[in-house]
């Protein structure tokens, strides 16, 4: 498992301190009916879905729009993605989730894919990390990497 204050130090390094209202993600747990993991929530404190230029998540606050609450519910209605997925982003041609009934294990699918989740087998091998710290560290090392 991946220790978030040292994640915290590497990503503040690069982007500062940019965390999210406390209350907006009790709030947000609450209305989506999950329990959001630990790492993550411990994370909100200093990141708020951005300063990854490597890949574009969903804002973690209330703003903008377009954030992890709206797109979580969105997919849910649009192709009832099961409650235990929280929507992170949704890179091109592909759909990026965490698990929070697995520990907040993150899913990096193919889009086709995404109706599939939690339900039957995936057609293509997703790439998966068991935590979002550990999905949080490799995109420090990628974005430390690309950043040279």
């Amino acid at each position: 498992m991946s220790d978030i204050s040292q994640l915290k130090k590497r990503y503040e390094r690069l982007n500062g301190s940019k965390p999210v209202d406390p209350n907006y993600v009790q709030a947000m747990a609450r209305e989506l009916g999950m329990i959001l993991p630990e790492d993550f929530v411990e994370a909100t404190k200093f990141f708020d879905g951005g300063g990854f230029g490597v890949l574009q998540l969903h804002a973690i606050g209330a703003h903008p729009a377009t954030n992890v609450l709206t797109e979580t519910k969105r997919i849910r209605e649009a192709i009832g993605l099961p409650s235990q997925f929280l929507v992170l982003g949704e890179p091109p041609e592909s759909f990026l989730v965490m698990d929070c009934s697995k520990g907040g294990q993150v899913v990096w699918c193919d889009a086709v894919d995404a109706k599939r989740l939690g339900r039957e087998k995936l057609s293509q091998q997703p790439e998966t990390w068991s935590s979002f710290g550990e999905f949080f560290e490799h995109l420090l090392d990628e974005e430390e990497r690309d950043r040279g």
